[in-house]
């Protein structure tokens, strides 16, 4: 029996989301939000259309009115495959019929929100280049950022999306597991085993867990783990020897998620020592960030419980003055999250000037760090779920420093 793959309807799932989008749109008193891409530039595309469909090839706009229908402005030899979501099509001949469309779609408009970041603040949502800015801009409309409808609405998982997501961690957890075993098998036979080698190794149990990632997964010991985005490479690979403290950072989804939808990501950092007996400065400085990485949960958790909102920022600064207090402030070099999604990086962005409201449906790293020089670096990495009545880890909460025993 033949059967016919099921055609996805963008208009059913952006009407599941018209309440967000119109909360975002009031907040915001826009008129609408005009989502751009071209050639697979703005992920938001395809997220809010929810199909597994081709980049599109020419230029191309979603625009969503704060009244009225969603509407399609796309060229025509992109129409065929974006015609079959239930979405009114405008095919536009060129770029002259193209300005002359986008004036139309955007007639009255005075504000619509895009995939702008002012001063490119945040660049997971600056998508939209700058002369496209100016086009909407000459129409007489002022461009504002989507960056709180994005976290609203583009990255809010439903239950579905939540299922593939642990599927992910658990393979993660496996993986993780899995690298640490053969680090002590090596180290006991003393066997020279370098960060690329011990790399190479956990891509390919990842591999085998049925996961795929944009790029591979992080193995450092001494000044490379101080370095919160090393990439092992066989020329500069350090090898792994008895007492070193090892950082591994993985991250992936699954490559065939069962009901056909793409993979959510899922993204953790583990922490080991190398000796039977862990130096104090190793414990020291992983309890201060393990301490960080709670006040951040615990202040998430006590905000939403009690229904009060909380921005971004707020969870960054609870772990950052934790680190602060310590007296390492400066040595904590980078926000302490972002969100997860089809993508590794996403909305919402946990910085320390973040005003976006962490609502139900979000998805999100909670990583703080210590990066010292001639020491070396350590990162506790959990993955967060906001509900309703609080918070919800989704990777494993133990974060205990895993002692790799060789005697």
């Amino acid at each position: 029996m033949t059967s016919l793959e099921r055609v996805p309807r963008a208009d059913l799932l952006l009407a599941s989301r018209a309440d967000r989008i119109n909360d975002e749109l009031d907040q915001s008193a826009a008129d609408g939000w005009l989502v751009y891409d071209f050639r697979g530039s703005n992920p938001a595309f395809g997220r809010l259309l929810g199909a597994a469909l081709p980049s599109s090839t020419r230029r191309a706009f979603l625009f969503v009115p704060r009244h009225g229908d969603p509407r399609l402005l796309i060229h025509p030899v992109d129409a065929g495959n974006f015609a079959r979501l239930g979405l009114d099509v405008q095919p536009y001949g060129g770029r002259t019929e193209m300005l002359a469309k986008l004036e139309m779609l955007l007639a009255g408009m005075r504000r619509v929100l895009m995939e702008y970041s002012p001063g490119n603040a945040i660049p997971y949502v600056s998508r939209v280049d700058g002369g496209t800015l100016d086009l909407v801009r000459a129409l007489g409309v002022e461009v504002l950022s989507s960056a709180d409808a994005l976290a609203s609405v583009v990255a809010a998982w439903d239950a579905a999306d939540i299922a593939s997501h642990q599927r992910a961690a658990q393979a993660l957890e496996r993986g993780k597991d899995g690298l640490f075993s053969a680090i002590k098998s090596r180290l006991a036979t003393r066997e020279t085993w370098t960060e690329y080698d011990a790399q190479q190794h956990l891509a390919r149990l990842m591999q085998v867990e049925g996961l795929e990632f944009d790029h591979a997964p992080i193995v450092a010991v001494g000044a490379h783990a101080g370095d919160p985005h090393y990439a092992p490479a066989r020329d500069v690979a350090l090898p792994i020897r008895p007492g070193d403290l090892v950082l591994t950072d993985l991250w992936g989804h699954e490559a065939h998620r069962p009901d056909g939808s793409l993979g959510a990501y899922a993204d953790i950092t583990w922490m080991a020592t190398a000796a039977d007996y862990p130096p104090g400065e190793h414990v020291h400085v992983w309890k201060t960030v393990r301490d960080a990485r709670d006040a951040a949960v615990r202040l998430l958790d006590e905000r939403v419980r009690a229904g009060q909102a909380v921005h971004g920022g707020e969870v960054d600064r609870a772990a950052r003055g934790v680190i602060e207090a310590a007296g390492y402030g400066e040595r904590f070099i980078h926000r302490v999250g972002h969100g997860l999604g089809l993508e590794a990086h996403e909305a919402p962005s946990l910085d320390p000037g973040s005003q976006t409201v962490l609502e139900p449906g979000m998805v999100f790293t909670i990583e703080p760090g210590i990066y010292i020089p001639g020491f070396g670096g350590v990162r506790i990495e959990d993955d967060i779920v906001v509900e309703e009545g609080g918070r919800r880890v989704l990777t494993n909460a133990d974060r205990s420093l895993r002692v790799i025993r060789v005697n």
